[in-house]
């Protein structure tokens, strides 16, 4: 296919120690120190992660002052409101917090947002709108942090605050709160941690349930949760997050909620084992397309809810506004490569894009398949009236935030992730931030899709991928952010028998052999670009592997070179 094929290089002092101490296959010490694992102790920890890796966290910045606040909230009976974002991230942090201070108090509400009405966080329209509510104490989950006008509402009211937000705090000031706890170090902003919200709101309830006395941990109660807003939300799947989710995906495949059985059966995945890929394209996606169609109440319900029969119906619901949700972003993407002046926008370094009355909600993945599809950052923008609003999303090597912050006045808001990112702007400022953007990244981003192939993280025959290779495959797991399913490549095999298969022959399946090693290897979407392999019998191969449903391996191949 033509892309370079890199191999990485490492230390191999480093790589040696680990196969002396660890007892590892090469391959699988190389694995590590690809993913920056230099030491035994922090191989067995990766290997085998342990949920103390939680512990210590209840000493992040506020943690303190914002559980005095509770306890003093819970035992005066005090009207407490937690006020959370409409993602996926946001409703699990939220269904988190209000499930567990329900087991102390009946003055529990919860409070989200549209996207469509308040728009995204504790805007001065959302704070007006929770005043209404009259509470006593607010608590905002994965929001607030750069709130600083909709805090200040809530604070002429005298109603108490409290935050809890992993987004990067604003350069200049935080919001006026009763207690920030905060993910990033108040004086350098430096990540003490890279939790998501909903891990944030589980190490905040287990602290608070210790505070409190509560006989039993957390943690049981809420894994599942925080690994759904883990997993969703595309943080670093390595520390404390490798944890949630290993042990999330533990309890939703040993004792799922109600919610999580409810989402699995109305996606076709009804009793089959759940991974991170399951998390992330099938159970995520539905719980995200209420908040991105029409109001995200219903996911939460489904979240907060106990009883199978209603939860099934609340799935149904999301199942559906999930295929409005497709049918949206398939009419954006349409419209964007029929236009001749949005297809010079896609020959851009930093991708700009906009057009009148799109749905806001779906902006964030259009812009990932035009970002993944075009290896450049995007950035797509729903025109309403005088003011757009729109999602962001990135390649490795550049944050997102850097390309925002350096636009900063052309931009009425804006915040996000080094990889995801939102923000407001003036119609008219449009081709001016489109312009700016690429005057100043647009060597850089161009710099960055040139130098990009393939990582190799290992050359591998096909005698190695044996039942300890498995083993240890499934080891690495979960694969996500910052922890991708590795890259091997094997060398000179011998492609024997091909055929099409799949919903209109899209995808190629063969079987390929190396010396007296057969295996099989699957190319998906193989009937556009993947037809030379018919007339090919010798290829290297550059591959993931995957097992079937009779844990079988198979080679999932991202490329190939032909050798004759």
């Amino acid at each position: 296919m033509g892309k370079r094929w890199q191999i990485r290089k490492v230390n191999e002092a480093y790589l040696q120690r680990l196969v002396d101490d660890l007892g590892l296959p090469s391959v699988f010490a190389r694995i590590l120190l690809n993913r920056g694992i230099t030491t035994p102790e922090s191989g067995r920890d990766f290997l085998s992660p342990s949920l103390k890796s939680l512990e210590g966290l209840e000493r992040l910045p506020g943690m303190a002052q914002a559980l005095a606040l509770l306890e003093r909230a819970l035992k005066e009976g005090w009207r407490i409101l937690v006020f959370g974002d409409y993602d996926v991230d946001g409703l699990t942090a939220s269904a988190i917090l209000v499930r567990f201070l329900r087991e102390f108090s009946e003055n529990i509400e919860v409070y989200i947002p549209s996207r469509f009405v308040e728009g995204y966080g504790l805007t001065e329209k959302a704070a007006l709108q929770v005043l209404a509510r009259k509470p006593h104490l607010v608590v905002t989950v994965d929001c607030g942090i750069r709130d600083r006008d909709g805090a200040k509402v809530l604070r002429k009211h005298g109603v108490q605050l409290v935050i809890l937000d992993h987004h990067l705090p604003e350069p200049s000031s935080f919001p006026e709160a009763d207690a920030i706890v905060s993910t990033f170090d108040p004086g350098t902003q430096k990540p003490l941690s890279f939790l998501s919200g909903a891990g944030l709101a589980l190490v905040f309830v287990r602290a608070l349930a210790a505070f409190l006395g509560f006989s039993r941990d957390p943690l049981e109660d809420f894994l599942d949760l925080a690994c759904l807003g883990t997993v969703a939300d595309v943080v670093p799947l390595l520390s404390e997050n490798r944890a949630i989710v290993r042990y999330g995906l533990d309890l939703m495949n040993r004792r799922p909620s109600v919610a999580i059985q409810a989402l699995l059966e109305v996606a076709g995945l009804g009793g089959r084992s759940v991974d991170a890929e399951a998390v992330s394209f099938f159970l995520a996606p539905r719980i995200n397309a209420a908040g991105r169609v029409e109001h995200p109440k219903v996911a939460l319900e489904l979240l907060l809810c106990d009883d199978y029969e209603r939860a099934l119906e609340y799935a149904q619901c999301l199942n559906r506004l999930n295929a409005r949700r497709q049918r949206d972003e398939d009419r954006i993407l349409e419209e964007i490569f029929q236009d001749e002046t949005k297809l010079e926008c896609l020959e851009d370094e930093v991708i700009v894009l906009s057009g009148e009355n799109w749905n806001i909600g779906v902006l964030g993945i259009v812009a990932s398949r035009l970002s993944e599809r075009f290896m450049r950052p995007a950035f797509v923008c729903g025109v309403h009236g005088d003011i757009a609003v729109g999602s962001g999303r990135g390649v490795e090597g550049l944050n997102l935030l850097e390309i925002l912050e350096s636009c900063a006045p052309l931009l009425l808001r804006y915040g996000g992730h080094e990889m995801a990112a939102g923000l407001k702007i003036p119609r008219g400022n449009i081709p001016h931030f489109r312009k700016e953007a690429n005057r100043r990244f647009g060597e850089r981003v161009r710099s960055l899709r040139l130098s990009r192939g393939l990582v190799v993280d290992a050359v591998v025959g096909l005698a190695d991928i044996d039942g300890r290779f498995l083993e240890l495959w499934e080891k690495l797991k979960p694969f996500g952010e910052k922890n991708p399913s590795p890259l091997f490549a094997t060398l000179n095999v011998m492609l024997v028998e091909r055929w099409a298969w799949g919903k209109g022959g899209n995808h190629l399946r063969f079987l390929v052999r190396q010396g007296k090693e057969w295996q099989e290897a699957v190319v998906f979407g193989g009937k556009e670009r993947a037809g030379e392999l018919f007339e090919s019998s010798l290829v290297d191969l550059a591959f993931e592997v995957d097992v079937n449903a009779l844990r079988s391996p198979y080679l999932k191949v991202q490329d190939w070179r032909i050798k004759k």
